[in-house]
C-alpha cells in the first residue's frame, strides 16, 4: 500500500493496492463482506461467489467517491470468516473485525472521524439534493428485521439521522446533549468518540446487545450505514430518472459514475 492524497477529502489517506482483504459474514441465507482496508467499503451477495464478485466495483466506486486515482483492477482474499444467526440478507451483521481490534494511532484516528464526517456530509448532500422525497417506491415495501422497510428517500433518511444515537450508545458513552439537525447529531457523536479514544485510545471491547464493539469498529459503521443507504437512495433516484419523474440527479457517493448530476 502507499500514501496518497484525497482531493475531495484534503486529509492523509492509505490507497491499497493489489490484494485487498475482506470479512465476510453469513447466515447460510445471504453473504456480507467488508473490505478491510477501506472503511465503509462493503459487497453482498446470495453467495460468497456473488459477494467477493462485486469487490472491484465497489473499489472503484470507492475510490470516485474520496476523488482518489486508483489503479484499475484489484484482488481479494478473505481474511475473517463470521457465522451469524442474524438476517444477513437484509444487511443485519455484527462482526467485530480483527483490524478493529487493537491500538490507533493518532493519524489513523483522525482519518477515520474525518472520514466518518465526510461521509454523513455526504448522504446529507445526496437527500437534499432529492426533489421528491416522498415518492414511494413499491418496490421496498416490505418487513425487515428491524421493522418496515424505509420506502422514500425521507423515510431512509430519518432511518439513518436517528440511527446515529444507536452507534454511539455502542460505546456505552454517557450523554445528556441531544441535536435534531442531522450534521450536528454526526459531530456530536464524533466528539464524544473523539473523548472516549483520548482517554482509552481503542483498547476496550464493548459487548451490548451480544454484539461485539469497538471505536474503530464504531467509525467504520458510521460509514457503512450511510454508504449503504445512499445507495438504496441512488436506486429510488435512477428509478425516478427511467420513469420519467425526473431528469437529472446528484450521484453524491459515485455509485453510478463520478458523482456529477447525470442526465438521461
Amino acid at each position: 500500500m502507499r500514501m496518497r492524497i484525497s482531493m475531495k477529502m484534503k486529509m492523509p489517506l492509505i490507497v491499497p493496492e493489489g490484494i485487498l482483504s475482506v470479512a465476510l459474514e453469513t447466515n447460510g441465507k445471504g453473504f456480507m463482506g467488508y473490505i478491510v482496508e477501506l472503511p465503509g467499503a462493503f459487497v453482498r451477495g446470495r453467495t460468497e461467489e456473488e459477494a467477493l464478485s462485486k469487490v472491484g466495483g465497489e473499489v472503484g466506486a470507492y475510490m470516485r467517491w474520496l476523488g482518489v486515482d486508483a489503479e484499475a483492477g484489484c484482488g481479494c482474499r478473505v481474511v475473517q470468516r463470521h457465522r451469524s444467526a442474524l438476517t444477513v440478507e437484509d444487511a443485519d451483521n455484527e462482526v467485530l473485525l480483527e483490524a478493529d481490534r487493537g491500538a490507533v494511532e493518532d493519524e489513523e484516528f483522525r482519518g477515520l472521524r474525518d472520514l466518518a464526517l465526510y461521509s454523513g456530509e455526504t448522504f446529507l448532500r445526496l437527500y437534499t439534493s432529492a426533489r421528491f422525497k416522498d415518492w414511494v417506491d413499491e418496490a421496498r415495501i416490505r418487513r425487515t428485521f428491524w421493522g418496515e422497510n424505509p420506502r422514500t428517500i425521507r423515510e431512509i433518511f430519518e432511518h439513518v439521522r436517528l440511527t446515529q444515537y444507536y452507534y454511539l450508545s455502542r460505546t456505552k458513552a454517557a450523554f445528556t446533549e441531544r441535536e435534531e439537525e442531522f450534521l450536528k447529531i454526526r459531530r456530536l457523536c464524533l466528539k464524544r468518540i473523539g473523548e472516549l479514544w483520548r482517554e482509552s485510545n481503542n483498547s476496550l471491547v464493548f459487548d451490548v446487545d451480544n454484539e461485539l464493539w469497538t471505536l474503530k469498529k464504531v467509525l467504520r459503521r458510521f460509514v457503512w450505514h450511510d454508504r449503504i443507504h445512499g445507495k438504496a437512495i441512488t436506486r429510488i433516484l435512477e428509478k425516478q430518472k427511467r420513469l420519467g419523474i425526473i431528469d437529472t440527479y446528484e450521484d453524491a457517493f459515485c455509485f453510478m459514475g463520478d458523482g456529477k448530476r447525470i442526465k438521461q
